[in-house]
């Protein structure tokens, strides 16, 4: 008997979204959305669309290598196989290659995608429908103190109520003193995350949770202080600060999220789903991470509509995620039509 859920076609095409203005973090400058957008076709005609953004500084992908993943490696891999059987589905996706979180997440979404009209639900319903919305905050890239107060200004006027604020190329005394005056513009009401993408060492890192502590700011967290693999700094870093501490580059994996709690080295922890490589993984990490009691954010890079819809609707569905950063399509040129989001049966929210 044929089985109509049976994948028969899978194809890539790059997108390219122009923001409003660079993207800056200790890592590197964004000007422009940079994805491939993947299609994957049933043999009952159905179409599946997922999305992933690389970035060399933290998946070490890039556009290129992002779409000949896709198009050699992974497609080749699962055409002919049956989204009536999910587990080996995902199994051979995620063995297909060795890291390229971003390429398999593209797959992983269309993935997930098909799988919403095959059982006519939302993907938030899907995963689990703990909750109808969340609020997403924005971020406010590095810059000088005159323009980062301007930028988190302009972010309140227009409705967040928390805002990201991304540290790490200057002095630690320039660092504390851009979030007093960013904290000082915006008012008491407004939470502040504060992210470092491990640009500190560890005695610049306990000097500046101790000054920060001390000016007794609203502040939610800090991101990833330290470099990804120290572990033991971080968790004795953790040990002596009352600023709650969340880990991003520190986990990719659901094996990452284990090291991670075994060390004792974080507060909260950001999934990412070009991190780890879409939903199914995802799903993984969050789970340990509410096994030990840690609670989550999802985060995202610069990316395309179909992969923060997909993220969205992650963090809609599962009651361990405390925090959603997923911003970018508030970074576009233009304001983006958000029916581009309700896709997949969702909505971005950040008010």
């Amino acid at each position: 008997m044929k089985d109509e859920l049976t994948i028969s076609k899978i194809t890539t095409e790059m997108i390219k979204i122009p923001l409003e203005r660079p993207f800056i973090t200790h890592l590197h400058t964004v000007n422009a959305i940079h994805a491939i957008r993947v299609k994957i076709r049933l043999k009952n005609g159905l179409v599946g669309i997922g999305a992933a953004t690389p970035n060399e500084m933290v998946t070490g992908d890039n556009i290129d290598t992002l779409k000949i993943i896709i198009e050699e490696v992974i497609a080749p891999r699962l055409i002919n196989s049956s989204l009536a059987n999910v587990e080996p589905l995902m199994k051979r996706l995620h063995t297909a290659v060795v890291a390229n979180g971003p390429a398999k997440a593209a797959v992983d979404i269309a993935i997930y995608d098909l799988l919403t009209q095959i059982y006519h639900v939302s993907l938030n319903h899907l995963l689990g429908g703990s909750k109808q919305s969340m609020a997403t905050d924005y971020t406010i890239s590095i810059g000088k103190p005159t323009e980062m107060v301007e930028q988190a200004k302009k972010a309140v006027q227009r409705g967040f109520t928390a805002l990201k604020i991304k540290l790490g190329d200057h002095s630690i005394d320039e660092n504390v003193e851009s979030v007093k005056q960013i904290a000082q513009a915006v008012g008491s009401d407004v939470t502040l995350r504060l992210d470092v993408n491990q640009g500190w060492g560890y005695k610049q890192a306990l000097r500046a949770f101790n000054m920060l502590a001390d000016a007794n700011l609203n502040l939610d967290f800090i991101e990833q202080p330290l470099p990804a693999n120290q572990l033991r700094e971080l968790a004795l870093l953790r040990q002596q600060s009352t600023i709650p501490l969340m880990l991003d580059e520190s986990v990719f994996t659901p094996a990452d999220a284990l090291r991670v709690i075994k060390a004792g080295a974080a507060d909260y922890v950001n999934i990412k789903l070009m991190k780890c490589g879409g939903i199914y993984e995802a799903t993984k990490i969050n789970q340990l991470c509410e096994s030990a009691g840690i609670p989550c954010m999802v985060g995202s890079m610069i990316e395309a509509p179909e992969s923060i819809a997909a993220a969205v609707a992650f963090a809609n569905a599962h009651a361990n995620v405390y925090f959603i950063d997923l911003d970018s399509v508030y970074m576009i040129k233009n304001d983006l039509d958000l029916g581009d989001l309700k896709r997949v049966g969702i909505h971005l929210w950040h008010v």
